[in-house]
């Protein structure tokens, strides 16, 4: 805590007072009802953004979405909570937290029920994006949680909270779970929640290491061990348990990619000394794809299974589509 907390005091009056930070942290704290108008008009217009981002693959939509986005708010609201010991602001955090949930997801859900898809689900890169998180997006998320406490606790780094919206996807994330389960894909959808539950658990580590080494603990008056004890052991207990669905989708995400590197040879080989190329294979909803383009007649299908078979199982399907547009299924 040592180097991190010199950063946070470093430069007299730039470290906020804890009366500050609560304020901006706790629903409860400070004018009350401006803060409810101005978190529920923000999360739910970014609700919609991110839904019709999702769904159209724009990304310009989406970082609108996440720049707009208040939902980190309540769980740094939380962290804070947890490391002051403050009951009071750990019911108002978590409760504005869940509900703000509730509110995302649900109007995700309605954007999957309702509107038609413009691209296919399982090729909508806005959507397969979010639905396999590893241990790589845990390191990051806990990195940008840090960027983002930091910037909370100081007065002069405020600027880059934009940037760390960005950077932790929330409200986008949530958008992926509803749409994916409106439209039935419920195995989409809990790669979805397991990346926000990555992102938030990412959130209150870093924020707790934050707060605790701004000294934020220390000035508590009226704090409750029980609180912070009861809080600790619940963002621990969240971090080992999203260690084992990461850790198993990283590894899948692994595989995967040796797939794809695998059938991209064996089509190299296959198009060898013909007026044919591989352009490129990506694993597309369950499903290699692999594109090439010539001229004439293709090579033989059958050698090209016999190529991919050698070192691809056969549970694992893989899909040529050619330039100008027939597939044929290995």
């Amino acid at each position: 805590m040592g180097l991190l907390g010199r950063a946070i005091t470093a430069g007299a009056g730039h470290r906020k007072a804890l009366e500050t930070i609560s304020d901006e942290l706790f629903p409860g704290v400070g004018d009350v009802r401006a803060k409810q108008w101005k978190f529920w008009m923000l999360l739910v217009l970014s609700s919609i953004i991110a839904a019709g981002g999702v769904m159209g693959d724009s990304t310009p939509a989406v970082i609108g979405a996440m720049i707009v986005a208040p939902l980190a708010i309540p769980i740094y609201g939380v962290a804070l909570a947890a490391v002051v010991g403050s009951a009071r602001g750990m019911r108002d955090a978590f409760g504005l937290l869940m509900t703000g949930i509730l509110v995302n997801i649900g109007i995700g859900v309605l954007a999957g029920l309702v509107f038609f898809d413009r691209i296919p689900i399982d090729e909508n890169p806005q959507i397969i994006g979010r639905t396999a998180p590893t241990v790589l997006d845990l390191v990051v998320a806990v990195a940008t949680g840090l960027a983002g406490s930091f910037a909370f606790v100081r007065r002069d780094v405020s600027d880059v909270l934009a940037g760390v919206a960005i950077a932790i996807s929330l409200v986008p994330v949530l958008a992926v779970v509803g749409i994916t389960l409106g439209s039935g894909e419920f195995d989409l959808a809990l790669g979805a929640l397991v990346l926000f539950l990555t992102n938030v658990a990412a959130i209150l580590v870093s924020g707790a290491l934050v707060f605790t080494a701004a000294g934020y603990d220390r000035e508590a008056i009226q704090a409750s061990p029980v609180i912070r004890r009861r809080a600790r052991v619940f963002i621990v207990a969240l971090v080992i348990a999203l260690i084992v669905p990461l850790t198993y989708s990283s590894v899948r995400t692994f595989q995967r990619e040796v797939w794809v590197g695998r059938v991209q040879e064996a089509a190299q080989e296959w198009v060898d000394g013909t007026d044919w190329n591989v352009t490129g294979a990506q694993y597309v909803g369950g499903t290699i794809v692999l594109n090439v383009i010539g001229y004439g007649d293709p090579p033989p299908a059958d050698k090209l299974r016999e190529y991919v078979r050698r070192s691809v199982p056969e549970r694992i399907p893989v899909r040529v589509v050619e330039d100008y547009g027939s597939d044929e299924e290995l």
